[in-house]
């Protein structure tokens, strides 16, 4: 094997990992409230950072049977929206830290009163960061899934289904547009998109495993 095919076989193995593990931080740190919360941002905070290295995996591991349009889109929007989504966690932790300091320094109901108003029009930044963040990443997820349908290495009713629920958490973002969909008393597709992502990374990292062991 070439030193330029044993790297981006490297990169494909890391980025598969990296993916697992992305998405089990994501749901620690969104539905386990028995982590401490230093852990809890920790995981936060990591998880964006690991979801681009493991597009740069998943990427490179699909553009050699089939390098199309629509997956240097899917790769672009991905990375971007998981840049878009560690912004987003960092200035809603800031801005929870920040307001139970203010509110426990506060000696009136009067200033909590102030305080509570300031913080609520400020989450409203971090909220549209949110729904920026899933317009990238589920038009990238969209893309992603089109290709993974095509790959002989995958599964074509694999690829359809994530290309669905992440067309559906989209529209239901847009038509619930400025509050998320859960808010507005509509389902919230995205754990189910955040399981079928997992489904791809750990069936990513066996294909990887297979290949090396035919090689």
């Amino acid at each position: 094997m070439s030193s330029e095919k044993s790297t981006v076989h490297q990169i494909e193995k890391i980025g598969a990992i990296s993916g697992i593990l992305s998405i089990i931080f994501y749901f620690c740190a969104a539905v386990l409230p028995f982590i401490p919360e230093a852990i809890g941002r920790l995981l936060g905070f990591t998880f964006p950072l690991l979801w681009i290295i493991a597009f740069m995996g998943l990427y490179r591991f699909l553009r050699k049977e089939s390098h199309t349009p629509s997956l240097e889109i899917a790769y672009i929007f991905g990375i971007i929206g998981a840049a878009i989504a560690c912004s987003f966690i960092v200035v809603q932790q800031a801005n929870f830290m920040w307001h139970d300091a203010a509110m426990e320094a506060a000696n009136s109901e009067e200033t909590k009163s102030l305080l509570k108003a300031s913080f609520k029009g400020a989450n409203r930044v971090q909220a549209g960061l949110d729904v920026a963040f899933d317009i990238f990443i589920t038009i990238s997820w969209l893309l992603f899934g089109l290709n993974i349908a095509k790959n002989s290495r995958f599964n074509k009713i694999l690829g359809w289904t994530g290309s669905l629920i992440a067309l559906g958490l989209l529209v239901l973002n847009l038509v619930t547009f400025p509050s998320a969909p859960a808010e507005s008393g509509l389902f919230d597709l995205g754990p189910f998109l955040g399981l079928w992502t997992l489904v791809v990374f750990i069936w990513f990292f066996v294909v990887l495993y297979k290949k090396k062991n035919i090689d």
